[in-house]
């Protein structure tokens, strides 16, 4: 199971495979994805600060519902892509 694409899937309300996800990821290049990602930032925390009327998380699951069907990919890859480029990753911690 992968931790991350879980995470995701519960963010962005959505089941995708994770086989889906690997291809949608696949479908565009690192360069186009770099690109998307600077402009979801920059989107992002322009909308949460000036959308105060909704709460953040709305503002942002419909940013990556936009970047997504701008470039044929759901959200949840989208908020992989957008977390691969922030350089973050979940993971599950070691019991004690």
């Amino acid at each position: 199971m992968n931790t991350q694409y879980e995470i995701a899937k519960i963010v962005t309300k959505n089941q995708i495979s994770d086989e889906r996800i690997d291809k949608e990821l696949a479908s565009l290049s690192q360069e186009k994805w770099n690109e998307q990602c600077v402009m979801l930032d920059k989107m992002m925390k322009d909308h949460v600060e000036n959308r105060k009327d909704k709460p953040a998380e709305d503002v942002m699951l419909q940013d990556l519902i936009n970047v997504g069907t701008a470039n044929n990919v759901s959200a949840t890859t989208v908020w992989i892509a957008y977390l691969k480029w922030m350089d973050v990753e979940y993971t599950v911690p070691d019991k004690m």
